[in-house]
């Protein structure tokens, strides 16, 4: 008989450029509102990063499922608006531009 794998453990989330640009937007936002950012426009913000972005396409976008998925991680969390958690800053770290040339 085959092990059975817990549902509960899951590996960890393979962050790609679109998962960091959100990270990014929330951030950003909160460092220039002194705010939590809303679904709503996190989600324009997203969209208009992508537009501006050649080598980004849309049909792989997906937002909500990789808003739902950075929040299942720990890396997010919405309490009155999206902020990143512990977690979300450090992993922002990671992201594969530099800080000098960060995703508008």
């Amino acid at each position: 008989m085959l092990p059975v794998s817990n549902p509960l453990i899951l590996p960890a989330m393979q962050m790609d450029k679109y998962d960091f640009m959100i990270l990014d937007i929330i951030q950003k936002h909160k460092a220039e509102n002194q705010s939590h950012i809303r679904l709503s426009v996190l989600e324009r913000n997203f969209w208009k990063c992508i537009e501006a972005d050649t080598d980004l396409h849309v049909g792989q976008a997906r937002i909500g499922e990789r808003i739902t998925n950075l929040y299942l991680d720990g890396l997010i969390q919405n309490k009155d608006g999206y902020t990143l958690t512990k977690k979300g800053r450090e992993q922002r770290s990671f992201a594969p531009w530099s800080k000098d040339t960060e995703v508008a």
